[in-house]
């Protein structure tokens, strides 16, 4: 019998000795109770049994032993990491045709004709600018482009020396009427009257712009005693002299503008918009004169050369006034739905700046941005997914990496009926390059953070063997991108790892739950 034995035998025999003598003293206690109380204590004791056991039953689970077993969720390396049966990636809804319409020169929005949602056609005017100077300039060059047109038509001298007479005179009203409407608001006083520049008139002498118009003033005087006896004149003669005043008229215009137009100049917006229209308005005089001096002279000496020249300036005129006037128009250049009109009656309008939006949205396609890798598994004409249930096709894929995103854009355009909206963002499902379910990984793969089991001493992702238990599977990691990791081990793309590593271990028992979709 060892030592440990002889010491522990009397301890447990004392022991017994005093639980039995407790429990007889407690009996004999118990029976020297009266009959109604022993049998009330009896009934205590059998109701505080069964309740405990009762009691112990709820807090005890029904399968203690399945209660601690984690359920896990499996998916292959390639729908994880998107090198497998499908590639997703997100694309945003555009119009096939749409155009972004810029306007071409500024002002002021005097008219609209559309408003967004409305449809509209190729070609339609959306909304219009100030334009009355433009409109003006476009019908006098129409009416030199007309004595153009009468000069090359072989009219007879008489004819010419008529037109030519009726320019002179038209000249002169024209000329008279720019120098009071317009030219003179920049001065106090009018004509004889006129005392003063009535804004700053840097860089030029103060003394200057006054005694220039009423210089002008005289000459137009003098010109106004010619008209009577124009058709007695020569007509050469007459033109010439309409052609030297108009430009002497032109030169103070341009003087005006060039002190408006300077820094710190007080001239107002009225003003500058009368300039504008004496300026165009004397150019179309200057070119209505020129045109016939050019048919008379043509006419005299028989020269077809002369007229067709003659022609040209003219129509050129006009096509530059017309082209004026269509910059303040805001025309688009397709038919569709208007889906970007901020215009308003009365708003100011920069030059380039976006003033509307026109697309087809019924032709629609998908623009979307892919690594250089998933480009190798692309090619045109590839069918796809969208969002899993419209069918489109790969319309184009760029030949080149963009030089900020490093990614190639790819175009996706549309089948079929669909619910899709302009701007909206959308999943597009490619296909992957994995081919059996053999293949692996040549790395790196972006995997989840979630499904990898980082320690100090290991980086592991699980999988289920048959008994149910979790098999690790060691793996070399790289850089952490986002929510995902680099994994630079080669593995096989069919591989099913758990979904999410976290408090697991290696030889743990797990249950499988449905798998997600990826």
């Amino acid at each position: 019998m060892s030592f440990l034995q002889t010491k522990l035998m009397p301890l447990a025999k004392e022991l017994a000795n005093k639980v039995l003598t407790a429990l007889q003293g407690g009996w004999s206690t118990y029976r020297s109770f009266p009959k109604r109380a022993q049998v009330g204590i009896a009934v205590v004791l059998v109701a505080l049994l069964f309740g405990g056991h009762y009691l112990l039953g709820l807090l005890t689970p029904a399968d203690a032993t399945g209660s601690t077993t984690p359920t896990v969720s499996l998916m292959s390396i390639g729908e994880l990491s998107g090198t497998g049966s499908s590639i997703g990636i997100v694309g945003s809804v555009r119009s096939v045709t749409e155009a972004s319409i810029l306007s071409e020169s500024g002002g002021t929005v005097k008219a609209i004709s559309t408003s967004v949602g409305k449809t509209v056609g190729a070609g339609s005017v959306l909304a219009s600018l100030d334009n009355a100077s433009q409109r003006a300039s476009v019908l006098q060059a129409e009416g030199a482009y007309e004595a153009a047109l009468a000069a090359r038509q072989g009219v007879s001298p008489t004819d010419v020396a008529g037109s030519a007479r009726n320019t002179y005179s038209s000249a002169y009203s024209s000329v008279d009427s720019i120098l009071k409407n317009d030219v003179d608001l920049f001065y106090h006083g009018q004509g004889d009257t006129i005392t003063d520049f009535a804004i700053s008139s840097s860089p030029f002498d103060p003394n200057y712009f006054a005694p220039k118009r009423r210089e002008l003033q005289q000459t137009m005087k003098l010109w106004a005693s010619h008209l009577p006896t124009a058709d007695s004149a020569d007509p050469l003669t007459l033109l010439s002299e309409a052609e030297t005043i108009t430009r002497q008229a032109n030169t103070l215009a341009n003087d005006i503008a060039t002190a408006a137009t300077q820094y710190g100049s007080t001239a107002t917006p009225a003003q500058l918009a009368a300039l504008s229209v004496a300026r165009s308005g004397l150019s179309a005089v200057q070119a209505s004169i020129t045109s016939a001096k050019q048919a008379n002279k043509s006419q005299s000496t028989a020269s077809t050369l002369g007229v067709d020249a003659n022609v040209k300036i003219a129509l050129g005129a006009l096509r530059g006034a017309q082209a004026n006037l269509e910059k303040t128009l805001i025309r688009t250049p397709i038919g569709g739905m208007v889906n970007f009109f901020p215009l308003h009656i009365g708003d100011y309008v920069t030059p380039l700046m976006h003033v509307a939006t026109v697309a087809q949205n019924g032709a629609l396609e998908i623009v979307a941005s892919v690594s250089e890798s998933t480009r190798g598994a692309l090619v045109v004409g590839q069918k796809v997914k969208v969002e899993d249930k419209y069918p489109a096709i790969i319309t184009s894929i760029a030949p080149a990496l963009d030089p900020l995103t490093k990614q190639i854009e790819v175009h996706v355009g549309v089948t079929g009926e669909t619910a899709l909206i302009d701007g909206q963002s959308v999943r597009i499902s490619l296909p992957g390059t994995a081919t059996a379910t053999t293949a692996t990984s040549t790395g790196p793969l972006l995997l989840p953070l979630t499904t990898l089991k980082l320690t100090p001493s290991a980086r592991v992702v699980f999988s289920i063997g048959e008994d149910g238990r979790l098999v690790a599977h060691p793996v070399e990691i790289g850089d952490v991108r986002g929510d995902r990791i680099e994994v630079l081990t080669q593995l096989p793309t069919d591989l099913r790892i758990v979904t999410d590593a976290r408090g697991l271990s290696e030889g743990q028992k797990v249950l499988v739950a449905d798998t997600p979709t990826p």
